[in-house]
């Protein structure tokens, strides 16, 4: 009997004990409160040893090529406080773009960015330079900036992937010289206008209408419906397919040539950094050489010439400017410096 109670007796003052230590002040600790025991400390060798291969072969492999070219642009992004907006004590930190800003900030600063890449030179060639080495770079930096920041990718993939590739690959050296180099240096600014509210990017089912007229020999470009208009922006008495032809929608003002309305498409989930619009075209004339005449031609007494017979090639000619690039094919009638927005504009001719 003695010993049970000697045992519940010490069980309470070891009860007690336990108690009173939640009383008493910890002393203060002025080590690592880390410990150094091997126990527990573990560095996994893939950590610590030195790898069997060059890192910099798997990141070839990973990046496929241009790597010391996406450096030089990913180290020109994290020196600029338009990528970079917030900096700590350990340096400043490279920030995904902020969506919590309204639309029109989202656009000013798409914009912005694209005139700091502009003047440090990372466009150049962009669509002056059609050697191998030259394209594979292009996209390979167009890459980088898609990583951080997808509204700024898709401006400079409408403006240079599809705008620019539209002149070179639809149109003649009339059109390369008069558009490439300016375009590369934003003098203009471009924009692609295919689809159609009605059928979206279905190009048989183009219903804007393109006329020519022979004694002004100038085309007038009309949206004969409201399903017609260009939407996302990014059938006359003789039909001769689709056709793509330059139209300026703003001049150097930022206002809105004659007999062109356009419309914001409004906010978007995400990607507010793009200004996505819709476009009417009322009896709009342009000049004959506006028309872009790689595969066909109007002649000034208003034949209609093509060197493709077959329709259904003349219609892949027609749309191969859209292979290189998935980027939506919006209209972009944003201003910028003395920039003259132009559209490319796919069309049904007729005479």
């Amino acid at each position: 009997m003695a010993s049970l109670f000697n045992s519940g007796a010490d069980r309470a003052a070891r009860r007690a004990a336990i108690l009173a230590n939640h009383l008493v002040q910890p002393e203060l600790v002025t080590g690592s409160l880390l410990s150094t025991s091997n126990c527990l400390h573990y560095n996994p060798p893939e950590l610590t040893n030195p790898a069997s291969f060059n890192p910099i072969h798997l990141r070839q492999i990973l990046d496929g090529h241009h790597v010391e070219a996406c450096d030089w642009l990913f180290k020109l992004m994290e020196e600029s406080l338009l990528f970079c907006p917030k900096r700590r004590c350990e340096g400043k930190v490279f920030v995904a773009p902020d969506y919590n800003a309204t639309e029109e900030q989202q656009r000013e600063m798409t914009m912005r960015r694209i005139e700091f890449l502009l003047n440090n030179g990372v466009f150049e060639g962009w669509l002056t330079d059609s050697s191998a080495d030259a394209t594979m770079r292009k996209f390979a930096l167009m890459e980088c900036t898609g990583i951080f920041d997808h509204s700024l990718w898709t401006k400079l993939g409408v403006h240079f992937n599809l705008w620019g590739s539209a002149i070179k690959f639809f149109g003649t050296r009339i059109h390369h010289d008069k558009w490439l180099r300016d375009t590369e240096k934003y003098k203009v600014l471009g924009s692609f206008s295919m689809t159609e509210l009605g059928h979206g990017s279905n190009v048989r089912g183009v219903e804007t209408i393109a006329t020519y007229d022979s004694n002004t020999r100038e085309f007038i470009i009309n949206t004969p419906c409201e399903s017609a208009q260009k939407y996302w922006i990014g059938s006359a008495a003789n039909n001769e397919g689709v056709h793509a032809f330059i139209v300026q929608i703003r001049d150097s003002n930022g206002n809105t040539c004659p007999n062109i309305r356009i419309a914001d498409c409004g906010h978007k989930i995400g990607l507010n950094g793009v200004d996505n619009g819709r476009i009417w075209f009322d009896n709009v004339c342009v000049p004959r050489e506006n028309f872009l005449n790689l595969v066909a031609d109007v002649l000034p007494d208003g034949q209609y010439v093509s060197s493709i017979k077959d329709p259904d090639q003349e219609m892949a000619g027609a749309a191969r400017t859209r292979t290189p690039s998935t980027t939506n094919y919006d209209v972009h009638s944003a201003t910028w410096a003395d920039g003259k927005p132009a559209l490319l504009l796919m069309c049904n001719g007729g005479h």
